[in-house]
């Protein structure tokens, strides 16, 4: 039989070619697929098959490993900079949130899955503790707007953020990369790769990540600065050309956080329920003479519910009696099997299997004193498989394939409020098993109806089972196990969902270097089960009404249900210099499921919104050396008929969407004796916006800009390369995070971006 290499072999060599990166359909060159990609550009695997990016009709951003590099030791937040209409919150590292075009889940507990689906070389991660520490040696970053519920299941609503790992290579090569920098920073990263026989490679990649903090804790009692790192990762990758059509590739993966002080990295802030604000968390500070609106005695300007107040300013300085502690551990084992029929049919299995423990305690009530403590334990599981048949003719591109995904998460909550504060609180402990089965099968066919025309249809059904089984204890009593209940309560816990995906999209190109779309594309979320607590339950809603009872047909939430209008453009321009790319959204989002903190609770209900807005990205290298880049993003959004705490109705805008943002990068490289410097600079704009569904005063956030530097010179044909930078260059105070807790505690968990740090690099390449 004739060798023929498979196109996932051709994403690999293509974008190991890749050199110069920068955001944004950035990369140099890369070898011609049969899309025919050309300098400048970059392949992408939007379709589960290797394409050039100009040539697909999806708002998609692919960021190169070079571009990676250059961004500098960064988390994944490093990543909202480069890509149009994308936030990242990760305030902790027990939970990684991407928010894209305004879809999001803000909901922090652990048993909830996110509308943005995340991807690990082709497997979807359910857990939101998971992501973090996965962003070393990487190929490049795939970052798809709008649902992609058809070919990535059920939780694409909003779009996908996926990894693509450096893969083995049949050469001996590798590199490291160390680290020094402010906080008392030292971090590794590297990779060595090459052959193990004729057929088999090999690739043991590492990073390590140590730092001492950047919040003081001025408590007595505390052990440290908050906020440290003590984390490691392992990568090993084993890729097998088993025979001409038969290729194997297995890859082991493990992160650890070790007894970090990273939990709960908040800034305090006394805030009340201001009654003349449908009782929304309003700053204690800006009432004149006092806060009235405060329901606790005592409180006075500048003081939460307690009595504590501080006149410190700023927000690196902190007062917390407990020392914040968080644990992580998580593996994963993929397997990717591939087989060639011939007649350009292609079989792809991928199974996969996740394990995480994770330990995350942390000081609630920000202060000195033993208000409220809230911790959290997850032993959580996933295994999944795929198989998908994938073709291609003359005039067709088609995949089918099957999908099943297992998952169970025991999650147990601590909250510990001695002090009693809240009314009927004390010591609370609740949580529980919640098991998730899901299968779903579909296709996709593109059909060139001439050179010029072409016409993409695809559609996917997903089925979920979902089982909870909830217990409540108030100070060691018991209150309530859902799976004791009498029959019509405890059928309440056992949830299915069923729905479908679906795409239509007509690709007109008029010539090599213009596509013009137009798309409709429907993308589905499971529903689930709420967290709440500190209450009673009942299934009676009049007693629900007059005694303030958890509603237990409330605690599952529906399914939601997102579809997409979209047109776009994708222009090459000035022989292949420069791309300028644009498209035009509107969402119409049905029950999409909003988040609220009431009290201890956790709660999610489905309502009606509305999205719309424009995105244009701009990239050039008008000279040798010289990379322009910017983008913009413009949108409006709406949730219909929120609940406010005073029981009204009102309309509100999507969490984390601002109106505007704007983002820029500029690298210029060249010559200097017998190297190359590079100077490159980064910044984003992004206007006013809520970080809650209630849109609370507390939750608003000013319009802000940020930027970034790096000095790099490179030398003997680029395998040294020392680097300097700083982030936050103008040591910008703007917050990433808020939750509102003005009705329990007379504050606000408010989280800030980290302030100016700065540091150096050393990478030699082999």
């Amino acid at each position: 039989m004739r060798v023929r290499t498979s196109p996932y072999i051709y994403a690999l060599l293509s974008a190991s070619a890749l050199a110069l990166a920068a955001p944004a359909l950035h990369a140099q060159d890369a070898k011609s697929s049969a899309d025919a990609v050309a300098p400048g550009e970059i392949v992408v695997t939007a379709n589960k098959r290797v394409q050039n990016v100009q040539k697909v009709g999806i708002a998609i951003t692919a960021i190169g490993r070079d571009e990676m590099h250059a961004i500098g030791r960064q988390d994944v937040t490093a990543l909202e900079g480069q890509v149009p209409g994308l936030s990242v919150n990760q305030y902790s590292p027990t939970i990684t949130i991407f928010n894209i075009r305004g879809v999001s889940q803000n909901d922090f507990t652990d048993a909830q899955e996110a509308p943005i689906a995340f991807y690990d070389d082709e497997v979807y991660v359910a857990s939101l503790g998971a992501i973090t520490g996965m962003n070393f040696d990487l190929d490049r970053v795939e970052v798809l707007r709008g649902p992609q519920g058809t070919l990535f299941g059920r939780n694409a609503t909003g779009g996908l953020v996926q990894f693509i790992s450096a893969k083995p290579t049949k050469e001996l090569g590798g590199f490291l990369t160390v680290t020094g920098g402010s906080f008392g920073q030292f971090a590794t990263e590297g990779a060595i790769s090459g052959p193990l026989s004729d057929t088999a490679q090999a690739r043991l990649s590492f990073t390590t990540n140590n730092s001492d903090g950047y919040i003081t804790n001025i408590n007595p009692n505390s052990n440290g600065k908050l906020g440290n790192a003590n984390f490691y990762a392992l990568r090993l990758q084993l890729a097998d050309e088993i025979t001409p059509d038969d290729k194997l590739n297995v890859k082991v993966q493990l992160l650890r956080n070790a007894h970090e002080r990273n939990a709960g990295l908040y800034s305090w802030a006394a805030t009340y329920p201001d009654p003349a604000n449908h009782g929304l968390g309003n700053f204690a500070a800006n009432v004149p003479g006092g806060n009235p609106g405060a329901p606790f005695t005592g409180a006075t300007q500048g003081q939460d519910a307690n009595g504590y107040g501080t006149t410190n300013t700023n927000p690196f300085i902190q007062n917390f009696d407990r020392n914040p502690s968080f644990d992580r551990s998580y593996w994963d084992v993929m397997v990717r099997y591939e087989h060639n029929f011939g007649g350009n049919i292609q079989l792809t299995s991928i199974s996969d299997y996740q394990n995480l423990q994770k330990h995350y305690k942390e000081d609630s009530d920000m202060s000195p004193l033993t208000t409220f403590n809230y911790d959290t334990d997850q032993n959580f599981y996933q295994v999944s498989q795929e198989l998908r048949l994938s073709g291609k003719s003359d005039k067709t591109n088609w995949v089918l394939g099957g999908y099943g995904l297992i998952i169970h998460s025991n999650n147990a909550y601590l909250v510990n409020n001695p002090t009693t504060t809240y009314p009927g609180l004390g010591l609370l402990s609740y949580g529980g098993p919640l098991s998730t089965k899901t299968i779903a099968g579909f296709g996709q066919l593109e059909y060139a109806v001439s050179n010029k025309l072409k016409l993409i249809g695809g559609l996917r059904y997903s089925y979920d089972k979902k089982d909870e089984d909830f217990y409540d204890y108030w100070n060691g009593a018991q209150v309530f196990i859902w799976s004791q209940q009498a029959a019509n309560i405890e059928a309440l816990r056992h949830e299915t969902f069923g729905n479908w995906s679906g795409k239509a999209e007509i690709d007109y190109k008029p010539d090599d270097n213009t596509l013009i779309y137009l798309s409709a594309n429907r993308g589905t979320k499971s529903g689930g089960f709420g967290v709440d607590s500190g209450t009673a339950f009942t299934i009676d809603p009049t007693v629900a009404a007059a005694t303030g009872a958890t509603l237990i047909s409330k605690i599952p939430f529906d399914q939601e249900v997102l579809t997409n209008y979209e047109g776009g453009f994708k222009l090459t321009l000035l022989n292949h210099s420069t791309h300028f790319n644009g498209s035009f959204f509107y969402y119409d989002y049905s029950n999409y499921q909003a988040f609220q903190n009431v009290g201890v609770n956790q709660v999610i209900t489905n309502h009606q919104a509305y999205a719309h807005g424009a995105e244009f990205e701009l990239n050039s290298r008008p000279l040798k050396g010289l990379y322009l880049s910017t983008f913009v993003t413009l949108m409006s959004s709406k949730i219909k008929n929120i609940v406010l705490p005073d029981n009204s109705l009102a309309d509100r805008v999507l969490p984390q969407a601002p109106d505007t943002s704007i983002g820029a990068l500029a690298r210029y490289a060249f010559a200097v004796g017998p190297g190359e410097l590079s100077l490159q600079t980064d910044w984003k704009y992004e206007s006013s916006m809520y970080f809650e569904t209630n849109n609370a005063p507390t939750d608003f956030e000013p319009g802000h800009t940020v930027g970034n530097a790096r000095i790099a010179y490179s030398f003997h044909e680029g395998k040294y390369e020392i680097a300097g930078f700083v982030n936050n260059l103008t040591d910008k105070w703007y917050r990433i995070y808020n939750l509102d807790l003005s009705g329990l505690l007379g504050s606000s968990n408010q989280t800030y971006a980290r302030p100016r740090t700065w540091g150096g690099s050393l990478t030699v390449k082999f």
